[in-house]
C-alpha cells in the first residue's frame, strides 16, 4: 500500500514494488495490479496533487 501511495513521488521504485508484489494470485497482487493499471491509465489519484 505505501508503493501506491509512493507512485507520485518514487516513482521508479514504487512501480518496481508493485509489479513484483502483483506477481501471482490473491488480493495483494490484484490490488497491486490494479494499481499499476490505474497509474498507467493516468487514473490514479490517491493523493491529490
Amino acid at each position: 500500500m505505501a508503493a501506491a501511495y509512493l507512485l507520485r513521488y518514487r516513482t521508479n521504485e514504487a512501480i518496481a514494488v508493485l509489479a513484483e508484489a502483483a506477481k501471482g494470485e490473491g488480493f495483494v497482487p490484484f490490488k497491486a495490479g490494479q494499481a499499476l493499471k490505474r497509474w498507467e491509465e493516468g487514473t490514479w489519484a490517491l493523493d491529490p496533487e
